[in-house]
């Protein structure tokens, strides 16, 4: 590419000008057509306004048309344009002109290639001129140029002019107001007629510019991003920035293209929710709720200080759970999802780290000796031993007391009492939620807490007696889309972890409450990749909110989801072989060990370590058509359910 380009600026050696248009040529806007550029500007006026103009942009074009022609050969400019917008008041015209133009400098992308060939031509004493066809006054253009980072000695604009390259005019205009000849200077531009033909009518010679066709990734669809204007804006964004940035490494596009506009989409949706409930404070859950309070801070930084990392989980709520009256059943609730359990396992969970001691506690007091024996939930679930589970909880009744000291001062410390606040999490149930707002009842204390979430089972609503609002849940995304959101949320929580591991327990250190995190295994491994795949998430999560953040709408959703059912098999390969440390025994996201069986395609006896299949299917070379097959089954199963869920309805009905 270098020699390339060195063979295309040496065209350049015989001339003293070097002239460039800009739109198109030296930048690009990050919407297919300018005409989304008027849908933008109603879209924020609505945004800060409270006032929605559904006919704004159609007659944002007619005005333009109608200047056009009332000016007949003569171009027009933003005065002109704007006076024929009489449906709209002064200050309402005044409204709308600024964020026209704010949307026109925000929404500019420079051409790498040609910010090169500009380069050299200041690195080799040319001077340069721009010259365009362009409606927008100079103080506009001046902020894009300045923006892409390119200067210039002279700037010909057709709205100042009066006359456009189209009809050749301005190139008259340009070598009559430089006093030189047509020999003298090479135009750069990309319209074949206005900055090719028209240039050489005067005797000027002209290039075409150079630009890397647009590149689109396979989970980018065009039939998913054509149908608004929220989607055509980050089309166009990712597939520029794909382009400018080709050859993508895996962690770049999972970074960039997918986990960026999933939780910029969420986080859009928090702000909203934040503002129509009043939620003093937002609290971010550990682990995954690191990585969303890094991108909500970038986007609002002006609410910095209300926003709170909480490491909350099972673990530290465990013990705490045990002051209460019905322990045995908080115990249940904040037990580890397991079939079979054994007294290690057990005493790990109450933190017993004398083992001798604690079961010659429980055998002294009843005779059960029975340790060495394993039990099933359903006998757990169903009371067998609690008497030794209550007994165990009695020998551990001062760090009991301990941990709940502790926790109260750690939610005091955050402002968790202070007026309504956001719990933001990954939870599906609400049983994190759920087993908080007990504890703090049963110890007299008053809270508003409201639960903001991914998504959200029936069971979470009946639960948090409606204190949840969960994002996905609440959109008009297909049921089965969110079924394969939900099925994949490790995979998910992976992408937002912080450097560490689980919250364990509370500990003071000095004055402060602090929490003791495990020390992670296999984990380990992939920080590294995560870090880097949450670099790239936030250098996209910059690009958008300096390019007019308007609200996603959705749209960051559709490239994740792609992702899951069809990954490419780099990105199957980096997302895929993710650990997962789990008191289970550690596993990966996809373990490729177990060998494929044909019926996995159609969804029977898939083993359990296969937390994400289609990435599974991907790394064994499992065909498009054969995933597909796959969904398939996976999607009638879903139906067959519904079909299921709605006849005992009708029966119970009559």
């Amino acid at each position: 590419m270098r020699s390339y380009l060195s063979d295309y600026c040496e065209q350049f050696v015989p001339f003293a000008y070097v002239s460039f248009d800009i739109f198109d040529t030296l930048m690009f806007r990050t919407v297919s057509d300018f005409t989304m550029i008027h849908q933008m500007v109603a879209k924020l006026y609505r945004e800060k306004y409270g006032i929605s103009l559904p006919l704004y942009p159609k007659q944002r074009l007619d005005a333009e048309i109608t200047a056009r022609n009332v000016s007949g050969k003569n171009e027009v400019n933003m005065d002109m344009i704007f006076e024929y917008l009489s449906d709209y008041s002064e200050e309402e015209r005044n409204r709308l002109r600024f964020l026209e133009e704010k949307c026109e400098i925000d929404n500019c992308v420079g051409n790498p290639l040609m910010i090169e060939v500009w380069k050299w031509c200041r690195d080799n004493g040319k001077k340069i001129v721009i010259i365009t066809d362009m409606y927008l006054p100079r103080r506009v253009l001046n902020a894009i140029l300045a923006k892409i980072g390119v200067d210039y000695d002279c700037l010909y604009i057709s709205g100042e002019e009066g006359v456009t390259k189209r009809t050749s005019e301005l190139f008259a205009v340009v070598l009559r107001k430089l006093n030189i000849k047509p020999t003298q200077i090479i135009h750069i531009g990309d319209d074949l007629n206005n900055d090719i033909n028209m240039p050489r009518m005067k005797g000027i010679t002209s290039l075409l510019r150079l630009s890397k066709e647009s590149n689109v990734l396979p989970y980018i669809k065009v039939e998913q991003y054509n149908s608004s204007l929220e989607k055509d804006h980050l089309y166009s964004l990712l597939s520029r920035y794909c382009s400018n940035k080709e050859p993508l490494s895996a962690e770049q596009r999972i970074g960039y293209t997918i986990l960026g506009p999933l939780i910029v989409d969420f986080c859009q949706w928090l702000h909203v929710i934040r503002k129509e409930n009043n939620l003093h404070k937002l609290f971010f859950v550990a682990r995954e709720g690191f990585f969303i309070k890094k991108v909500y801070e970038k986007m609002y930084p002006q609410e910095a200080s209300d926003l709170m990392y909480i490491r909350l989980n099972k673990n530290t709520l465990r013990l705490p759970l045990l002051s209460m009256h019905n322990s045995c059943e908080y115990f249940m609730k904040a037990k580890v999802g397991r079939l079979i359990y054994d007294w290690k396992l057990i005493l790990d969970l109450l933190y017993i780290s004398d083992y001798e001691s604690a079961k010659h506690f429980v055998t002294l007091r009843t005779g059960f000796d029975g340790f060495h024996e394993t039990m099933t939930l359903k006998e757990l679930e169903s009371g067998k031993y609690n008497e030794i589970l209550i007994l165990l909880f009695e020998f551990q009744r001062d760090m009991i007391e301990e941990q709940c000291s502790l926790l109260d001062e750690y939610l005091m410390s955050l402002g968790l009492f202070e007026g309504s606040v956001g719990l933001v999490n990954n939870s599906i149930n609400g049983n994190g939620q759920s087993m908080l707002i007990d504890y703090l009842l049963s110890k007299g204390k008053d809270c508003d807490i409201l639960g903001l979430q991914f998504i959200k089972t029936s069971k979470c609503e009946k639960l948090l007696k409606g204190k949840c609002r969960a994002w996905l849940t609440e959109s008009n995304i297909s049921e089965f889309s969110k079924t394969r959101f939900y099925s994949n949320c490790l995979l998910m929580e992976h992408l937002m972890f912080e450097p560490c591991g689980t919250s364990i327990r509370f500990y003071r250190h000095g004055n402060k409450v602090e929490v003791l995190c495990a020390p992670p295994r296999t984990e380990q491994k992939d920080f590294e990749k995560i870090a880097n795949i949450q670099k790239y998430a936030l250098e996209f999560v910059d690009d958008y909110t300096s390019h007019v953040g308007i609200l996603l709408d959705m749209a960051g959703f559709y490239g994740y989801f792609n992702m899951l059912c069809h990954p490419l098999y780099d990105d199957a390969a980096l997302l895929g072989h993710l650990n997962d440390d789990d008191m289970d025994g550690d596993k990966k996201i996809s373990d490729t060990r177990f060998p494929f069986r044909f019926k996995y395609l159609f969804s029977r006896d898939i083993p359990f370590d296969i937390t994400w299949r289609e990435g599974y299917f991907t790394l064994k070379n499992i065909s498009w058509w054969g995933i597909n097959l796959y969904l398939i089954s996976v999607r009638l199963q879903f139906y067959k359910q519904i079909v299921k869920s709605y006849i005992k309805r009708i029966v119970f009905l009559k």
